[in-house]
């Protein structure tokens, strides 16, 4: 589908346009509409692209017309549509909110960056070739930094910023050599036919030709360095450190959007690389499921120690970080069950949470502009219903134990998944969990209905009509689809296809190579 590669290009372009512009036009009001407007054809994008994908289960698009693998194709299947529009619509949201918060004069370089991170975001859940996805990861990578930074006044900004990027550096750059092994040993970079190789040695396609050597201890290699290159993203223990430091320090908003960005993909690359590429029947697929089995231990102490941590934490932003840690946790326990319903789980615990840890940032937002940071002040929250209403829906359903709330429905799909796996330790972790958090979400619920300190006075308190916006739109979303489990049986049809596409790496491989 044209838009699937169309749709990268766009915020791309629209992002290195931005600084060009600003040379003209000296005006903030400017770029935040552009990049409004930019952000949301990009949405319109992306919900054309799902509907699509819907359709027909797995859209391609070629680039220059070379038929694949010669050429870079971009191959949506239903779990990267689905997580594309949910990056977009987090986006616009994010840009939006940006226009009511921020005051600077960098302005056009803060928009210049959170496009190109929606542009990396899209561009690693779309491509459907593995150098690609380093390109794209690469681009995400670095807006992120640049965008934690934004405050360059603060020091812990900086300092936030160059330890994530350090180690973000390794990380990709760990990919990369992956990525390189795959090629000296298929021949090929292109997902679906590294995917087919992987399963048939002997297979030869048109311009890449067969393997070569041992691709079983190649692979190998290959899956260890990437995994740990999307454990970082997805900041799952131990890789979670710089998210506590990193996600405060950048602008709110950023926080937001980072949950829904970089995190995503971090998911989304052991989804690629366990499933589609290496999945099971392929020549790694003992090892494989070594792999995922270690995933699913790390998921749990990511869940229990990212619980017990947000309990301590005395800065909203920082016990966000961690409750974002945590639900990760849950979600890559989910993920690697290795059974269609624990992919499904998966998806709706990433939904789920990136709308909640979302919705939490942006209603803090207001709370953090009004008198500070500690969580003892979002109290100021009682003065504005909307907000507070808002900001207790996004606990409760972190909190996953009201029914109408989509937070309870992935608990109960991930607990079914557990059982129905056989993995009753890991439903017990979940109970564990879901209580430890419970405490601090209790906590952060007290605070609220607690007496509120005097507020700052600040102009942006005075126009807060965008940002109720924004945090009206989040909230209905989060309604809407814990509603859509029950009032609408194709809700949850659509999410058991996207667990059902992913392990179905044949239809992946016949849209790409052909029959």
């Amino acid at each position: 589908m044209l838009a699937s590669g169309l749709l990268p290009l766009l915020l791309m372009g629209s992002a290195f346009a931005l600084p060009g512009l600003s040379l003209l036009i000296k005006n903030q009001k400017f770029y935040r509409v552009y990049a409004l407007a930019v952000s949301v054809v990009g949405l319109a994008m992306a919900s054309a692209i799902f509907l699509e994908t819907l359709e027909r289960r797995v859209t391609t698009y070629w680039f220059g017309g070379f038929r694949p693998p010669l050429g870079i194709v971009y191959t949506v299947d239903l779990l990267g549509a689905v997580l594309g529009l949910l990056s977009m619509f987090i986006l616009v949201l994010s840009v939006a909110y940006s226009g009511w918060l921020i005051r600077s004069r960098s302005e056009y370089l803060y928009y210049t960056f959170m496009l190109s991170l929606g542009a990396g975001s899209v561009g690693c859940l779309y491509t459907g070739d593995i150098f690609n996805f380093f390109v794209m990861l690469e681009v995400l990578s670095l807006s992120a930094y640049v965008l934690v930074s934004f405050y360059r006044d603060n020091p812990k900004s900086i300092e936030a910023s160059i330890r994530y990027a350090l180690v973000g550096m390794v990380a990709t750059s760990l990919y990369l050599l992956a990525a390189f092994i795959i090629y000296g040993s298929y021949g090929t970079l292109n997902m679906a036919d590294v995917a087919l190789k992987s399963r048939n040695p002997g297979a030869v396609t048109a311009y890449s030709g067969g393997v070569f050597g041992d691709i079983t201890f190649s692979s190998a290699i290959a899956i260890a360095l990437s995994v740990w290159t999307f454990t970082f993203k997805a900041a799952v223990f131990p890789n979670h450190f710089w998210l506590p430091d990193a996600n405060p320090e950048a602008p709110t908003p950023v926080s937001a959007l980072f949950v829904a960005v970089i995190d995503l993909v971090g998911a989304y690359g052991v989804a690629r690389f366990l499933y589609t590429i290496f999945g099971s029947g392929s020549v790694v697929d003992a090892l494989r499921r070594d792999v995922l089995l270690v995933l699913h231990v790390l998921g749990a102490l990511s869940a229990v120690v990212g619980a017990l941590l947000l309990l301590i934490q005395v800065d909203i932003k920082k016990f966000i970080a961690y409750s974002t840690i945590s639900h990760m946790g849950l979600a890559f326990m989910a993920l690697t069950v290795g059974t269609e319903g624990g992919l499904a789980a998966a998806v709706v615990q990433l939904i789920s949470n990136s709308l909640s840890e979302a919705l939490l940032f942006y209603t803090a937002g207001v709370a953090i502009v009004a008198a500070g940071r500690s969580i003892e002040y979002v109290g100021v929250l009682r003065r504005r219903r909307l907000e507070s209403v808002a900001f207790l829906i996004g606990i409760l359903n972190l909190f996953g134990i009201i029914p109408p709330l989509l937070g309870f429905w992935s608990k109960v799909f991930m607990f079914t998944a557990f059982l129905e796996a056989g993995y009753l330790a890991s439903a017990v972790v979940l109970v564990v969990s879901t209580g430890i958090s419970g405490i601090g979400y209790v906590k952060l619920i007290n605070n609220l209905f607690r007496e509120a300190p005097r507020t700052r006075e600040d102009s942006r308190l005075e126009k807060t009509l965008v940002a109720k916006l924004v945090i009206a739109t989040a909230t209905t979303a989060l309604l809407v689809l814990g509603a859509s489990v029950i009032a609408f049986p194709r809700f949850m049809l659509i999410i058991s296809e996207v667990g059902r596409g992913v392990a179905d790496y044949l239809t992946y491989v016949r849209t790409v190579l052909g029959a």
